[in-house]
């Protein structure tokens, strides 16, 4: 799911960045400047940023190994999104196959490990052994022997290479959202054949490793280590939310997969004689209806339903013959406009709204006739049901009226995500 600020394409890939990305790099180059006042008071500001920006950089590059991957899987990657602790690659729909995950997943740390070990081959060629055994702290020695600009850049590598090497290890730790739950999730989903069974095992491991990253921090706060505890602690919550996240958006994936259109739909709708005249169908409906009303008519005759009617069709009729003509000249056939079926499953219903960008579909039974309505509205209202959330009618009747899901359950995304 997209969010934040966009900045651009990478691979065709849409970017964004988080807002509290900004503040999150001027804290990250602030804490970094102290790692190079020694060697360069005047500007360990410059140096504090750039190693920020290269740590976003590693980021990045950790992402585009998940994208690219699953671009050579044939996969649409619809943005990519950089957070304060991390970033996110958002997919156009489920991995297919264990394999094509575990492939994806694992590619992310593993950019990170191979770039961390090509850095220290890079630190170690500008400083040598020394580099490994100097502290930034106390640097003169290193200084004397190679100069001070090379220094810095090698001890900005060495740092980068650490930093890539903690971001590769700790990704592949088996709890989602980290990139090791998603390695758990295909490894579970390879063995049992169920991918929610998969979902359910990572998504737990990652609110416990979340519950136990939460607690070391407080136990690294209550012995003086503030900053430590602090970040721990932050952390923690930030996987443990996460993992919450994706255990919901599970949970929501199988209840939509076991509504379908005839659990979800309503009878909202009129069924007019289609031999009734354009004139008496304006007098009788149209202008008797309420103003804020949006009704759905369909026309019948013979006993069978024939099409819609679509109110503004009459206005393309000119108004001396309303008289003469009926509602068979203006009703759209069945068979010609975009339907469901009573046993449709509700993923294929919003599937087929969202493509179609409809306001409603039509129900139809086994024999063809209309049986009902379905609108983004009415399914969240099953879904309500299935789950006892009280929603006011009001908010339906809302989602009914603008005619898409609300940001705060983004139901077009969930369901297009379902394999």
């Amino acid at each position: 799911m997209k969010g934040g600020i966009r900045i651009g394409k990478i691979f065709g890939i849409p970017l964004h960045l988080d807002p509290s990305w900004f503040l999150i790099v001027g804290l990250m180059a602030f804490w970094f400047s102290a790692y190079y006042a020694k060697l360069s008071p005047n500007f360990s500001w410059a140096y504090g940023l750039l190693n920020a920006l290269l740590l976003f950089l590693s980021v990045l590059l950790h992402e585009l190994g998940h994208s690219l991957t699953a671009k050579a899987q044939g996969i649409e990657v619809t943005s990519i999104t950089l957070y304060p602790f991390g970033g996110t690659s958002s997919f156009d729909r489920e991995f297919k196959s264990p394999w094509i995950l575990f492939s994806v997943s694992i590619a992310g740390p593993l950019v990170n490990l191979i770039l961390g070990m090509l850095l220290i081959s890079l630190a170690w060629t500008i400083g040598g052994d020394s580099i490994f055994i100097t502290s930034p702290q106390a640097p003169n020695s290193l200084v004397a022997i190679i100069g001070s600009l090379r220094t810095i850049w090698g001890f900005m590598a060495l740092n980068i290479a650490y930093i890539n090497i903690i971001l590769g290890v700790f990704n592949l730790i088996p709890g989602l959202p980290l990139d090791g739950g998603q390695v758990l999730k295909a490894a579970v989903w390879q063995i049992t054949g169920d991918r929610t069974t998969g979902i359910r095992w990572a998504a737990r491991s990652g609110q416990i490793l979340g519950i136990v990253a939460m607690l070391q921090g407080v136990l690294l706060i209550a012995s003086q280590r503030l900053f430590d505890g602090f970040f721990l602690m932050l952390l923690g919550w930030f996987v443990m939310n996460q993992a919450l996240r994706h255990l919901q958006i599970t949970n929501l994936q199988q209840a939509l997969q076991e509504l379908t259109a005839e659990e979800a739909m309503t009878r909202d709708f009129r069924i007019v004689d289609a031999d009734m005249t354009l004139r008496r169908f304006a007098d009788e409906f149209l202008l008797m209806e309420d103003k804020n009303a949006d009704p759905v008519y369909f026309a019948s005759s013979n006993g069978r339903d024939r099409g819609i009617i679509l109110a503004e069709e009459i206005r393309h009729v000119d108004r001396s013959e309303w008289e003469n003509k009926t509602l068979h000249s203006i009703v759209k056939p069945l068979p010609s406009i975009d339907s469901v079926e009573l046993k449709t499953k509700i993923p294929s219903v919003i599937n087929l709204l969202e493509e179609k960008k409809a306001r409603y579909l039509p129900v139809l039974s086994q024999v063809g006739s209309v049986a009902g309505i379905v609108d983004r509205g009415d399914v969240i209202r099953a879904l309500s049901r299935k789950f006892n959330w009280k929603i006011p009618e009001a908010y339906i009747q809302n989602i009914k009226k603008e005619g898409k899901f609300p940001p705060e359950l983004p139901l077009a995304d969930i369901s297009a995500q379902i394999p």
